[in-house]
């Protein structure tokens, strides 16, 4: 009797487990932006954030950079076309990133959506993102324009990069062909 209770309990256990792995690391999204191939993957913290890199056609072999960070500033317009640098931490090495507003979309409320790019990765940052389990974004308290975002930190997995990656050259060279 025993032993007929304990085979369910095992498997159940087994399951959420398996559950539990499955939903620690975000997936990465891979997604047309007009005719450029973006792949991005959701914050830990917040899920209006995303950190990501762009393809764009005809250019496939570079990464452009892209971030996307939640706004409640009612002020949130004036970014535009300005540079915003944030700090960056790939398991233990840290850089700042200087990043142009290119978009501002109204989302729910008083809240928008500020996008970032404008900066294209070399092969360092690539190879560093390849090789780390996450990158902690940080928008420094000391910017001058960090009044402009309520949440300033927050935290990408960077497992499946490499495969998202890969989808994204492979749908970028289809598209410019």
């Amino acid at each position: 009797m025993k032993k007929l209770l304990a085979y369910p309990l095992l498997l159940g256990s087994a399951l959420l487990s398996i559950n539990a792995l499955a939903n620690v690391a975000p997936a990465w999204q891979i997604d047309e932006i007009s005719k450029s191939t973006g792949y991005t993957t959701e914050g830990e913290n917040t899920a209006n954030h995303q950190f990501g890199l762009v393809k764009h056609s005809n250019t496939c072999s570079s990464d452009e950079l892209y971030v996307s960070w939640s706004s409640n500033s009612s002020d949130v317009w004036s970014l535009a076309g300005q540079t915003v640098t944030m700090d960056a931490n790939f398991d233990g090495v840290s850089m700042s990133i200087p990043l142009q507003v290119v978009a501002i979309r109204p989302t729910a409320g008083n809240s928008h959506e500020v996008i970032m790019g404008h900066v294209f990765a070399n092969a360092e940052l690539l190879d560093l993102m390849s090789h780390s389990d996450a990158v902690n974004m940080f928008m420094p308290a000391t910017s001058d324009v960090s009044h402009h975002f309520a949440k300033g930190n927050d935290r990408f997995s960077l497992a499946g990069f490499n495969e998202a990656r890969a989808k994204a050259l492979s749908r970028c060279n289809s598209k410019s062909s």
